[in-house]
């Protein structure tokens, strides 16, 4: 069966991208390949054995589009309000907290955080599908 192992993101500013990504959701560089054009710097958490896979073009000054397909990583966490609180004091700009509901029934509970480079990360409580 195949295995999902990374998701590839570009980013402006490498350090500032392993910054927010360590701030944020505790994921460290767990590889780094560095080129004489590019990095690669693949980031990991405890409980993951997928990475996300930063990629830095050292010549590149403008920034990076998204475009119209990207959507979002999403991420899921414990405890969503003590995350949301921890993102909010480390300056990293959380969205509200959003519930998704059919009818009466909770589906999903989330709120978004961006990058410093602009890519959207959904941070769910683990709950229901998503786990």
């Amino acid at each position: 069966m195949a295995k999902i192992i990374h998701v590839m993101i570009r980013c402006k500013d490498l350090e500032a991208s392993k910054a927010f990504y360590k701030t944020a959701f505790g994921l460290a560089p767990s590889h780094e390949l560095d080129f004489p054009t590019f990095t690669l710097c693949y980031l990991r958490g405890p409980e993951n054995d997928m990475e996300i896979e930063l990629t830095y073009n050292k010549d590149r000054e403008e920034p990076y589009t998204h475009g119209d397909g990207y959507g979002h990583v999403a991420i899921c966490v414990d405890d969503l309000e003590a995350e949301h609180a921890r993102f909010a004091a480390a300056g990293l700009n959380p969205l509200e907290i959003k519930t998704f509901r059919d009818g009466d029934t909770v589906l999903a509970q989330f709120f978004f955080v961006q990058d410093p480079d602009g890519y959207k990360i959904e941070v769910l409580k683990k709950l229901g599908h998503y786990q």
